[in-house]
């Protein structure tokens, strides 16, 4: 299987952006975004600035925001993390809140679950519900 790639929105509070052709990177946990487009949508933070090590070794500091990510008709908010010479990537996490996953036999994103919000709670009751 080679590199998947797809076309993102990315939402804050000065506006939105369409990306097109972003990696999905499924061994990156968090979305990355050059933080001049963070800025440019307006996200949320930054929340903090975290020790991260990047999937070569070398660490970095990032800073962590908030952002909503759309990919095809779904949209769901995502942390976007920011360093030196970040490339934009969509990370797993992103990924899990959209409902997706990648299917390593077509190399194509598929829903989970139904479009929207995952929470499963029933009235009255305190446990999760899978």
């Amino acid at each position: 299987m080679g590199h998947i790639y797809t076309d993102v929105t990315v939402k804050g509070r000065e506006g939105s952006l369409k990306l097109k052709n972003v990696l999905i990177d499924t061994g990156a946990t968090y979305t990355v975004l050059p933080e001049k487009t963070l800025k440019k949508i307006g996200a949320w933070g930054p929340m903090r600035e975290i020790d991260l090590r990047l999937g070569g070794g070398r660490r970095v500091k990032a800073k962590a925001y908030g952002i909503v990510v759309g990919i095809e008709d779904a949209e769901a908010p995502a942390i976007g993390i920011t360093f030196e010479g970040a490339q934009t990537v969509i990370g797993v996490e992103t990924l899990e809140s959209l409902g997706l996953k990648l299917d390593p036999t077509t190399g194509r994103l598929e829903f989970t679950r139904p479009k929207g919000m995952a929470y499963f709670y029933r009235e009255g009751d305190d446990r999760y519900v899978p």
